[in-house]
């Protein structure tokens, strides 16, 4: 991290992973001041709960930016924070903003390898716009990505990305309230 505390990227998308509606994420924060994240949904897991719960959505898209859906990755979120904060090695691992994808992290676009492993530079170049809005304190962010069809096609699919504010505990969230 700029104040030379541990990154541990792997260690804190892990601990995301663990919750089923939480497939994939990709934490951002080498360098920098604090840490952020970019989420993918499982597409089953959230449908299941969706349908539950009588919320209807017609693509995945539209499933990832439901109020709802933010809400419990939040709560996801806050309580890996809380977790990470328990140790002052990890503990400016804490993510401080997020967003939901609009998309799948694909190996066909090029942002996992084929054993679905986090392109990391890819991705930080690729969402080059949505990294830049998640550290520049915007809530929210328009974005078009190039994407890759099952024939090899290609196209393009465009979405406005909610960013959200996690809560962080400890030193973190001493040091959050001293830059603001």
């Amino acid at each position: 991290m700029a104040d030379g505390s541990m990154f541990a990227p792997k260690y804190v998308e892990n601990k995301l992973k663990f919750y089923p509606n939480i497939l994939e994420a990709v934490v951002i924060g080498n360098g920098r001041e604090f840490c952020t994240a970019m989420i993918n949904i499982d597409l089953t897991a959230v449908g299941n709960w969706a349908e539950r719960n009588n919320i209807a959505y017609g693509s995945y898209q539209e499933l990832a930016g439901h109020p709802q859906v933010y809400d419990q990755i939040r709560q996801h979120m806050e309580a890996v924070n809380e977790s990470v904060a328990q140790d002052p090695m990890l503990s400016g691992c804490q993510v401080h903003r997020f967003l939901v994808l609009h998309k799948e992290l694909d190996p066909d676009d090029g942002e996992m390898t084929r054993t679905r492993k986090v392109r990391r530079a890819v991705i930080t170049e690729k969402f080059h716009d949505l990294v830049t809005a998640l550290y520049d304190g915007s809530s929210s962010v328009h974005t078009r990505t190039e994407v890759t069809y099952e024939d090899g096609r290609k196209g393009a699919i465009s979405a406005t990305l909610r960013i959200e504010d996690a809560r962080v505990f400890g030193d973190a969230a001493r040091h959050k309230a001293a830059a603001e």
